[in-house]
């Protein structure tokens, strides 16, 4: 079976293919799953209400919030 070169704390070591194979596996699903933690944990600020935005000014002095009744 070829063998293969992984590198892993700096150090290049010589494997056979298929535990290269499981070795970058690994790592990716490793990568993949640490991406998701951060997507759900962005989610989950969202839905929180953190990334809120500015609220109009609701001042009753603002002519537009007025109400438009002439009066008698």
């Amino acid at each position: 079976m070829p063998n293969q070169t992984v590198s892993e704390n700096g150090e290049d070591t010589v494997v056979r293919e298929d535990t290269a194979k499981a070795f970058r596996w690994n790592r990716f699903v490793v990568v993949i799953l640490g991406g998701f933690i951060v997507l759900l944990i962005v989610v989950m600020l969202f839905f929180s209400g953190i990334f809120k935005a500015a609220q109009p000014n609701l001042n009753p002095s603002n002519s537009a919030n007025q109400n438009r009744n002439p009066g008698p």
